[in-house]
């Protein structure tokens, strides 16, 4: 890592194994329930123009002449981070045999970073009412899609904070009088304060990146010093939504309090533990309940590991509703009591280091990884260590980690024709 300015760091990894040179500014704040959708439209106003580029059809047109480089912004939650990512991939300058590809790449990123589309001191009004009415789609369209809206819903269920238990990109409710000038503002302040890491990876060295960084006229800002997870209090009762919907099955969603976040001691365990319970085709609630019982159209767990989350969905028929909460709750005793097989903790070992191998194998992989790692102190961890951590991992640190999982929150949308 080389410090560029105090709070802004230049990540870079040197390699020829890919074809192109991928590029990531990540721009992270501490979340504020005020500022998600916001920064939400920021992003989508940075990944559509800039005042150099007004038009969509300039802004692409500019990017084919950078041999069809990628671009795109977007945001994203890390328990209690919310980042902004400029994101841009490029061919290897020597593979086509142009040696100023690189540099070009890194203008353009300078201009979309320091010249938005912007007079004055707010957004260009078509582009910003344009973007709102597309990111209102966006949210209107979860409704739609009830897998995510039963998501959604226990995760308002499940969290205390309102910057948790809404989206990682925003509410519908804020786009009603949120203005072009307050986006600018947030613009601003993301440039002045944010915490801000560069990540390269590609057939570049770090001198070339630090040379091409130095155009960059970012001021120094204030370090980090902010809990990255998101605890939930001990002494909260479990909460239960129901809601009733013109659809042909019934959603359940679980949400337990697990004590697993992100390289903390159990999370190697946690990875283990959701690999059995719900998060593998072979895991007992698939085996179980689709399997076995054939009550389930689909049945998963998942782990937010930056705020300690075990979720369980299942599509099932409202009848097998109680049935199906039974076993999964069954199942989680059954692996507290450390009734699971050799096997399975071998089978589930490894699934998740063929999961781990494939980083290397992918630069957005690379990137995601060493900034994770970064937000939480720790420096980059070679794919060996992950797997040597999970083979640690013994089968009674799983069972006491099942021990330790409470149920917290639960969530049915049930049909009106299925009762």
């Amino acid at each position: 890592m080389k410090v560029l300015k105090q709070g802004v760091h230049l990540h870079v990894r040197p390699t020829s194994k890919f074809k192109t040179v991928s590029i990531q500014f990540k721009f992270r704040t501490p979340l504020q329930a005020d500022q998600i959708t916001k920064r939400t439209l920021l992003a989508n106003m940075m990944d559509v123009n800039s005042k150099d580029y007004p038009t969509q059809i300039d802004f692409r047109k500019k990017l084919g002449e950078l041999y069809g480089a990628s671009f795109y912004c977007d945001v994203s939650r890390y328990g209690n981070y919310h980042v902004l990512s400029v994101n841009m991939d490029c061919i290897d300058g020597k593979i086509v045999h142009e040696m100023g590809i690189f540099e070009d790449v890194i203008e353009f990123l300078h201009q979309v970073i320091f010249k938005p589309n912007v007079f004055d001191a707010k957004f260009h009004d078509a582009t910003f009412n344009r973007e709102v009415e597309k990111l209102r789609d966006d949210y209107l369209s979860r409704y739609d899609d009830k897998s995510v809206y039963a998501d959604d819903k226990l995760n308002e269920l499940y969290f205390d904070a309102p910057e948790h238990r809404m989206l990682s990109y925003g509410q519908l409710s804020d786009l009603d009088d949120v203005t072009s000038a307050e986006v600018y503002e947030t613009y601003l302040k993301m440039i002045k304060e944010d915490q801000l890491d560069i990540f390269i990876v590609g057939n570049v060295t770090e001198q070339r990146a630090a040379e091409a960084m130095g155009k960059f006229e970012f001021l120094p800002r204030n370090t980090l010093i902010c809990d990255p997870f998101y605890k939930r209090s001990e002494d909260s009762k479990l909460r239960v939504g129901r809601e009733d919907q013109n659809i042909n099955q019934t959603i359940l969603t679980m949400g337990f309090q697990a004590p697993v976040y992100y390289h903390e001691p159990l999370y190697y365990a946690g990875l283990v533990f959701n690999g059995i319970f719900g998060g593998m085709a072979h895991s007992k609630l698939f085996q179980k309940i689709r399997e076995e019982e054939n009550i389930a159209y689909a049945v998963s767990s998942d782990i937010d590991a930056y705020r300690g989350l075990l979720s369980v969905e299942a599509g099932i028929e409202y009848k097998d509703l109680e049935r199906t909460k039974n076993i999964i709750i069954n199942q989680l005793v059954e692996i507290r009591k450390g009734n699971f097989t050799d096997h399975e903790l071998f089978q589930t070992k490894e699934l998740l280091k063929s999961e781990l191998l494939q980083i290397a194998d992918s630069p957005h992989s690379m990137i995601e990884s060493d900034h994770s790692l970064g937000m939480i102190g720790m420096e980059a961890l070679s794919v060996d260590e992950w797997i040597n951590r999970i083979d640690q991992v013994q089968g009674e640190e799983i069972a006491r980690l099942a021990g330790m999982i409470d149920l917290a929150s639960i969530f049915e949308l049930i049909g009106e024709n299925c009762e």
